[in-house]
């Protein structure tokens, strides 16, 4: 049993090595927000407690998307790319 749970271990460890990287190495954003979005990480927010209403997506690759609450107290928002020149 403990075998599978340290293969199970050695195996995230080792693909987590190339999925840090793409967001970690993101510099300037390629593009801005509408009015009333903000910019944010694409990765920043990845614990959810709340609703995602839009495409949730980096579609543009450079590391950042915009927010933008719907609901008073936040819970639901809207994440769309930062494709704005």
């Amino acid at each position: 049993m403990y075998k599978k749970l340290i293969f199970a271990f050695m195996l995230v460890m080792f693909t987590s090595q190339f999925a840090v990287p793409a967001v970690a190495a993101a510099g300037e954003p390629n593009g801005t927000c509408a009015p009333g979005f903000t910019l944010m990480m694409a990765m920043e927010d990845d614990m959810h407690h709340h609703q995602h209403v839009g495409t949730d997506a980096d579609q543009n690759g450079d590391g950042y998307t915009c927010m933008r609450p719907v609901t008073s107290d936040g819970k639901i928002h809207v994440h769309v790319d930062n494709n704005l020149p």
